[in-house]
């Protein structure tokens, strides 16, 4: 076609300009084509405390038969019972959330190709019934959500290695597993194989089961055990991983901070784990109350206590910093007036802590403790009413099924009265 006016030199022009222009704009089509066939991006796996919803739940405890099931051995029908009076409780009591324990000791309540069933709930290690799946259900028709609880590297309560279950992951592998002076087994955190397996472990639970979210409790290193001598001394009995340390902690010259970066690392990968399988399935601890004491280090609370940064290498705040848990619930096991560990005292700092962080701040409460305390009545409320007066606050869980299904001191009616 001719262009009416127009010279050759402004035809060449012309017509090198439209050649470009149909040059881009194939570029462009093609480019189009090909991220319309390109897998779309992954999901952002974080995420932020503005984002998440309030949690209010109650912790159910399996180990020792504490809260379910209340003994070994109880049929498919008085399972099935007492699954659905802890989510009646829950739901009368107007909570939302059901901490439920699935592995109490390297064990399961749930199918398990990694984990033999719970002693707990079967003497001969029968899965009677997939409990995890049953309360999921039975959870969600009351519009209550279910965290999986695990205990990562609790082995047994007591016995010896040679005595574990079969199927157990520390009877396949028993240098995998320390036994330590209170009588307890637990996996060697700073093996990565039994970091690994750990994660597996999680994995398996997001994979196969429609949880809400997966929670470690403040069970990592064991809480130092003290043991006297014939004068009366007492020092802290060693943890035996001194073999492990010289094979995988030759970059550390502190046992101590050694094994911190393995419960570090552990955390991370089952972070990892869950949100591979559902970015959106939640991943949070809940620590013990104190991280570091205050007194002579700026970075801790005004506490003077036990403390989890050094007692059972548990770097919460690197967590929270690292951007792998959603959230963090510290355990505040303690009254506003109390001298070494003041409830107040406590959340003012966890909140300062984390709201540097994408990590949400919620609070584990003592209702177990409610008929210990004089004048209970009211505690509770004023608790959740101070933490709740902090921004990065996103709920309570409770610890102390019993009490809340006694209405232990009136503290279900508290409850109600809150979130009903």
């Amino acid at each position: 076609m001719k262009l009416k006016g127009m010279d050759k030199k402004t035809l060449a022009i012309v017509g090198g300009v439209s050649l470009s222009f149909v040059l881009i704009f194939a570029i462009i089509m093609v480019a189009i084509a090909i991220s319309i066939n390109k897998e779309p991006p992954k999901e952002e796996t974080e995420v932020p405390h503005e984002l998440m919803g309030e949690m209010n739940g109650v912790w159910i405890a399996s180990v020792s038969n504490i809260d379910f099931p209340s003994r070994p051995d109880l049929s498919k029908s008085e399972l099935k019972a007492e699954l659905d009076s802890i989510v009646k409780t829950a739901s009368d009591a107007g909570l939302d959330t059901v901490f439920f324990q699935v592995r109490p000791s390297s064990d399961a309540l749930y199918d398990s190709e990694i984990f033999p069933v719970s002693g707990y709930l079967s003497s001969e290690r029968e899965l009677t019934l997939d409990c995890l799946d049953y309360i999921i259900k039975a959870a969600k028709k009351e519009g209550i959500k279910v965290h999986a609880w695990v205990n990562p590297l609790r082995v047994a309560t007591g016995g010896a290695v040679e005595e574990l279950p079969a199927g157990s992951p520390g009877a396949k592998n028993p240098d995998w597993c320390i036994k330590y002076a209170d009588g307890k087994i637990y996996y060697d955190c700073g093996n990565p194989e039994v970091r690994e397996m750990i994660a597996n472990g999680v994995r398996e639970i997001v994979e196969n089961y429609d949880v809400a979210g997966v929670v470690f409790d403040d069970y990592f290193y064991p809480y130092p055990y003290y043991e006297a001598d014939e004068a009366g001394n007492k020092t802290v009995s060693a943890f035996a991983d001194s073999e492990t340390f010289a094979s995988h902690g030759t970059e550390y010259d502190d046992v101590g901070d050694w094994r911190r970066d393995n419960v570090n690392r552990l955390v991370k990968l089952c972070y990892e784990a869950v949100k591979e399988k559902d970015s959106s399935c939640l991943f949070g601890v809940s620590p013990f109350g104190i991280w570091k004491n205050g007194y002579g280090d700026e970075s801790g609370s005004t506490t003077r206590g036990a403390q989890s940064y050094f007692d059972i290498y548990c770097d919460s705040i690197a967590w929270a910093k690292g951007g792998y848990v959603d959230y963090i619930a510290p355990q505040l096991y303690w009254t506003a007036d109390n001298i070494a560990a003041s409830y107040t005292a406590l959340t003012e700092w966890w909140s300062a802590m984390l709201s540097e962080t994408d990590t949400a701040f919620l609070v584990s409460h003592a209702a177990y403790r409610y008929d210990e305390w004089e004048s209970p009545g009211g505690i509770m409320t004023s608790q959740v009413e101070n933490a709740s007066s902090y921004e990065n606050y996103r709920g309570s869980f409770f610890y102390g099924y019993e009490e809340i299904e006694k209405n232990t001191e009136g503290i279900t009616d508290e409850l109600k009265r809150l979130y009903k």
